[in-house]
């Protein structure tokens, strides 16, 4: 108990560069935001299936038992046997080489799938998933492109990680993982006596890699060096892209945002928000200050295109994917106010709550019209934001 006890306790710690916790407000406002929140666990408890799953899915059913372990308080009866169940069939897709995903084809996202799986079964604070954690841990060190995979550090692909072993690293697959990555970095340290761990090395390997992909995937001309950010537009600067490519398998850079152009290596991709708040948070957790250019850059673009209303640059497409990214990303920034471009200081906090109660259907769900990337699914779209509004109270994160 002790080792997993002190793991919560440090993955807990790294979330919180941020400031004080979410000021008061009026009591009608926040009792409104846990009815909402109420709301939609009742809902997705009755949404489970026979098997344990959400979806028979191990991913999608580890968002949905981390969102009722991040509750704020103690399980329901209901809510007890709901997650019992979907921790078990978490387990049911543990693979000897520590992955957690269903099937056997690439198609089945074990990258994906274990990092999030990983951070489910943290969540839990179960003792006796230690070692399913340590496991799932090594196996996403072992997906990063890198020398042993023969990747040269000059490739676009070197540092990133993607939906298996074998494919294209991308900006989304990355940062699920480094999260999942930073928050278990505790069960790489010795444990003191006292039950602490001893301080992480300032700069870990497999971290600097990172930062080398997550910079090739950021419109910074003076960091980035491939073609394509050479001829980045004022407008796109310091946002991110979806991935910057895998020329080894003749894998062009490519960004949603510039979805029916023509696109070649001359072509300036076009950021967009979703992706450079994921950005932003993997550089906090690679640990780059918050006046490195790159984390500067990334919160200008933020800052220009700070909006709750869309995704910018790809308008509702992923829309709840991004409240959740964002939620989290500005978290770990540690600021309880942003300010964006035309000099407006938000409680982004309460922004987003607000703007999640009245996104809520009067069954308890939430989902997007927009059906890119499974939104059109009540059961994941709820589970995004279940958690964004768990984080947004202050409550544990991830």
């Amino acid at each position: 108990m002790k080792i997993i006890a002190t793991l919560l306790m440090a993955g807990f710690a790294v979330t919180t560069f941020a400031g004080p916790a979410l000021p008061s407000r009026e009591i009608s406002f926040r009792n409104e935001v846990s009815t909402a929140q109420e709301r939609g666990l009742a809902w997705l408890v009755k949404q489970q299936e026979a098997d344990g799953s959400w979806r028979h899915h191990p991913a999608i059913t580890a968002l949905a038992v981390t969102a009722l372990y991040r509750a704020g308080r103690p399980l329901t009866a209901d809510e007890q046997t709901a997650a019992g169940k979907a921790l078990q069939f978490v387990l049911s897709n543990v693979r000897t080489n520590g992955a957690i995903f269903a099937g056997d084809d690439k198609d089945k996202c074990p990258n994906y799938s274990t990092a999030i799986c990983t951070m489910a079964l943290l969540a839990s604070g179960k003792p006796e998933y230690t070692d399913i954690i340590r496991n799932g841990r090594k196996f996403l060190l072992s997906s990063q492109f890198d020398e042993r995979t023969g990747y040269a550090t000059n490739d676009a692909s070197y540092g990133g990680i993607g939906y298996g072993k074998r494919e294209r690293p991308d900006m989304s697959n990355m940062q699920w993982s480094l999260e999942a990555l930073r928050l278990t970095e505790a069960l790489d340290k010795p444990v003191a006596e006292d039950g602490s761990f001893k301080p992480r090395p300032a700069s870990k390997l497999h971290w600097d890699k990172a930062v080398q992909f997550l910079q090739r995937c950021q419109n910074l001309p003076e960091k980035n060096d491939q073609a394509w950010a050479k001829v980045a537009l004022p407008e796109d600067r310091g946002g991110f892209i979806y991935m910057p490519g895998d020329p080894t398998n003749g894998l062009p850079a490519s960004s949603p945002a510039n979805e029916g152009q023509p696109v070649d290596e001359k072509t300036p991709l076009r950021s967009y928000a979703s992706m450079t708040y994921a950005g932003l948070k993997s550089y906090l957790y690679a640990e780059l200050q918050k006046d490195d250019p790159r984390v500067v850059a990334a919160l200008h673009w933020l800052q220009k295109n700070y909006s709750l209303e869309e995704n910018p640059g790809l308008g509702k497409q992923g829309l709840f994917y991004y409240y959740h990214t964002a939620a989290k990303a500005l978290t770990v920034f540690g600021s309880d106010t942003f300010t964006d471009a035309a000099g407006k200081t938000h409680d982004w906090r309460y922004d987003l709550m607000n703007k999640l109660v009245s996104l809520q259907k009067s069954d308890g769900f939430w989902v997007n019209d927009n059906n890119r990337w499974w939104e059109n699914d009540p059961v994941l779209v709820t589970s995004y934001s279940l958690l964004a509004l768990e984080i947004l109270q202050a409550r544990q994160y991830p």
